[in-house]
Parts: structure tokens; C-alpha cells; sequence
């Protein structure tokens, strides 16, 4: 096996030059770059990732800790961030908790043992001193962990309008605002409380309903059954892609005639709501920009910059689709 002195060799450099070269230290010249680089790939040489690390005094790795990456929404902002990553020669640590504090002060624990050079929190079930002990670059989605943390979301608030203003054009009577969120530092909460503001300052009877959230995805179906039973006089929802297909799935076992006798808008703009039948009507998010934001700003605090400001992305729209008028 080829090592870093058969690399010099046949480049006809020193060992420290083809160790700066490797390491991106100084000036090098452009022939002496290619020179190197042709003896790596003529010997097949693979450097020592561990010890080229240490030497940078990064790992090159970041953590991303989110509830259930299964989940539509999680799967498609943990592909996007990865691709961001991987642009910047980053690797992705993913991390799924389950929604439950243990197994996220596990993981936290592990990040910091292992040296990841910053971690992406998309789920918060720990108290706030835990984060800011990390003493490791944070950035967080959605939820406000601390103020020396930047929070990256969507307008929520524009998101909220826009759904409540097409359930209004639809003339419905009863709607439910079904929302997985209970928590004020979560940004995402005001779409759900804009809605239904909305909805009851124009006279619409809208039902508030917190959705049970510790179920498996597949029981989703089950519960949404009940919800149609307890409120029979429902003819519209507002609530996140996953929920609102189980609910096109009810209402078409049940015989409702869609958009004529239940009507539904979605919030996120996930695959699942893009492919649904009927056609989704939903609010978008712009996932990718989200996942890219919060790569760039990880990346600016590894890199020493003081940042702590929320960033809002205001880039959020409706879609039309089959399920309203």
C-alpha cells in the first residue's frame, strides 16, 4: 500500500509539500498541485482522514438530530441538507430521537465525544442549559432553543393567512386546525394560531385540535377515523401533508364527495401532498432553501462568525390543487 513518502517521491516534491497540498496549507503552485495529484491517483493513494483532521482540527463531520426522518417532511429537508453538506465536504451525522428526551441527550452526548464540528437541531426535548453547555456551533429549525442559537423557519404566519383565506373562499361552515405543536417557541405554532384568528374573526366555526403525536406514523389512519366520528359536522381541514392524506383517505372510504362535501389544505409542500389523489391543495414551504440556510449559517459559525439573529424565509405560497374549490 502507497504511502505519503511514495506520494513525494514520484511527485518529486518533499513530504511536507504533499502534506500541504493535501491539507490546503499555504501557497502551492498550480504545477505542483497537479503533480501531486497525478502520483495519488497513479499510486491509488488514500490519505489518513483521522490524522489529516486532527491536523485541520476539524472532523468534517455535522449532526443533524431530528424526531422521525421517516416522516415526509424530515425526509425530504434531511436530503436536501446532505446535498448541501457534501458540497462543502461535509458529512452528515443523522440522529433520530424518537421524540424523546433520553435518547436526544444521548445522542448530544455522543455528538460531542466524537467531534462533529457543529450539529442542526430539529428537535428540542431538552432544557435550554443543555444546549448552551455543548459549547459546539448550534444552529436550530423551528424552535427557539436559546438567544445565542439562530432559529431558521418559514413565515408561518403568511403560511397561516394563505390556508385560512382559501378555506374562506370555499365557503365552509366547520373546520378543524389540526396541529401536532403545543409549544410558543416554536415558531410554527402561528400558522395554526393565524388560521384560526382568521377563520373566527370572519365567523367560521373553527374547532382547534391537538394531534397525537407519539403514535407511530402507520396509526395515523385509526385516529384519523375517530377524529371523523367526534366531529361529524366537519367539512374542512387545515393541518401538515401527512395528516391531511389520511384524511382524504377517510373521507373517500366514507363516501364524501371531495371538494363538494370535505374540503382540505395541507402545510409544507411535501412529496406526498404533490402525488396525492385528489390533488392537494396546500401552503409550500421552501424546503431546500430552508435546508440550505441552515447549512450556510452552521458553516459561518464553525468558521468563527458570531451569529444569533432568526433568519425568516418568507417565500411561502399556496397551491391549488383538487381538494378546495
Amino acid at each position: 500500500m502507497a504511502n505519503i513518502k511514495d506520494v513525494a517521491k514520484l511527485a518529486g516534491v518533499s513530504v511536507t509539500t504533499v502534506s500541504r497540498v493535501l491539507n490546503n496549507k499555504g501557497y502551492i503552485s498550480q504545477d505542483t498541485y497537479e503533480s501531486v495529484y497525478k502520483a495519488i491517483d497513479q499510486l491509488d493513494y488514500v490519505p489518513n482522514q483521522i490524522a489529516r483532521n486532527l491536523f485541520r482540527q476539524k472532523s468534517y463531520y455535522i449532526s443533524l438530530i431530528v424526531p422521525d426522518s421517516s416522516h415526509p417532511f424530515w425526509a425530504e429537508i434531511t436530503k436536501y441538507i446532505e446535498k448541501k453538506l457534501y458540497k462543502h465536504h461535509y458529512k452528515l451525522f443523522l440522529c433520530n430521537t424518537g421524540d424523546t428526551e433520553d435518547k436526544e441527550r444521548d445522542y448530544i452526548k455522543m455528538m460531542r465525544e466524537n467531534m462533529v464540528d457543529g450539529i442542526i437541531l430539529g428537535t428540542h426535548m431538552l432544557a435550554e442549559s443543555e444546549y448552551q453547555n455543548l459549547d459546539l456551533p448550534i444552529v436550530a429549525f423551528d424552535y427557539r432553543v436559546a438567544e445565542e442559537i439562530p432559529t431558521i423557519y418559514s413565515d408561518h404566519n403568511k403560511g397561516g393567512l394563505l390556508a385560512a383565506n382559501e378555506i374562506i373562499k370555499n365557503d365552509c361552515k366547520c373546520v378543524l386546525n389540526v396541529t401536532a405543536v403545543v409549544t410558543d417557541k416554536s415558531p410554527s405554532i402561528n400558522r395554526h394560531r393565524v388560521f384560526s384568528e382568521t377563520l373566527k374573526k370572519n365567523g367560521v366555526k373553527c374547532i382547534d385540535y391537538i394531534w397525537n403525536t407519539k403514535q407511530r406514523t402507520e396509526e395515523y389512519h385509526q385516529q384519523m377515523n375517530k377524529l371523523f366520528d367526534e366531529y361529524p359536522e366537519m367539512d374542512a381541514m387545515f393541518s401538515e401533508d401527512l395528516i391531511i392524506m389520511n384524511a382524504l383517505k377517510c373521507a373517500g372510504e366514507r363516501g364524501m364527495c371531495i371538494p363538494d362535501e370535505f374540503k382540505a389544505v395541507g402545510y409544507d409542500g411535501t412529496l406526498i401532498a404533490k402525488i396525492s389523489y385528489p390533488s392537494m391543495t396546500y401552503v409550500s414551504q421552501p424546503i431546500k432553501e430552508l435546508a440550505d440556510t441552515l447549512v450556510d449559517v452552521l458553516l459561518k459559525k464553525i468558521n468563527g462568525a458570531k451569529l444569533h439573529e432568526d433568519i425568516i424565509l418568507k417565500d411561502v405560497c399556496l397551491v391549488k390543487g383538487q381538494t378546495t374549490e
